[in-house]
């Protein structure tokens, strides 16, 4: 054997234990770069094989913690990595593939309480939602077109003494390498809400919406439709004050 064979095995052999053991936080600063300002890592143990994290959401000032930890368990398969995402509120495991053609997710879906909105600040913990979010996706793939669906369902604001508001979906469909559409539409209820918007990468996300009550529920919404948006006309623009 070569001196060059000789040495390639024991290195490595010597990097595939070092990666299997590298600790999880190390990567807290890097994932704090990509997810931005909203999300942070409160805490993380494990490896980058097998570990779990614990995450938090801010409003700008104070940071919340998000019930449960989202766990991971990364192995080698055929084409690359395969990596699986568990979490409480992910109503299956979350599959996921980074090969050579870059990332590809299987379908899935996951649901939380509405109230974990108000983390994110204004105007969520103003209108303070409850009810259920439900998000759900289609396999894909790097390059292909994105296909999310979020709805909230058994909506519901302490500003409103009318329960259910109502039902709401929240489609994201495009390439996220070109342009993502956004689209929001009323399932039901006596509070209707649309909008439409778009996001582009460089561009700041643009979005336009409108809110208003039925007839009959006019009065009983006002105040909560003032927390919303801005009166024009018979609609209150979403999120223009």
């Amino acid at each position: 054997m070569s001196r060059a064979r000789q040495w390639l095995l024991p290195t490595l052999a010597a990097l595939a234990v070092a990666v299997v053991a590298w600790p999880a936080y190390s990567l807290k600063s890097r994932l704090e770069s990509i997810m931005g300002p909203t999300l942070s890592v409160l805490a993380m143990d494990g490896s980058l094989w097998n570990g779990a994290v614990q995450l938090g959401v801010s409003d700008g000032g104070q940071v919340y913690a998000v019930p449960g930890v989202l766990a991971w368990h990364t192995r080698l398969g055929e084409g690359g990595l395969q990596v699986t995402l568990t979490h409480p509120r992910i109503a299956q495991a979350l599959h996921l593939a980074v090969g050579l053609n870059g990332i590809r997710v299987e379908d899935g879906a996951l649901q939380f309480p509405a109230s974990w909105l108000m983390a994110l600040g204004a105007p969520y913990n103003t209108i303070r939602p409850e009810g259920l979010i439900q998000v759900r996706w289609q396999g894909w793939q790097a390059g292909q077109a994105l296909d999310v669906r979020v709805t909230w369902s058994d909506a519901q604001s302490a500003l409103a003494s009318i329960r259910p508001l109502g039902e709401y979906v929240i489609t994201v469909t495009g390439n996220p390498g070109k342009q993502l559409d956004v689209n929001l539409n009323t399932l039901r209820g006596p509070l209707m809400m649309e909008g439409q918007g778009a996001v582009v990468p460089g561009q700041r996300f643009s979005f336009t919406g409108y809110a208003q009550a039925q007839e009959a529920s006019r009065e009983a919404l006002t105040g909560l439709l003032s927390q919303m948006g801005r009166l024009e006309g018979q609609r209150y623009r979403l999120g223009v004050f």
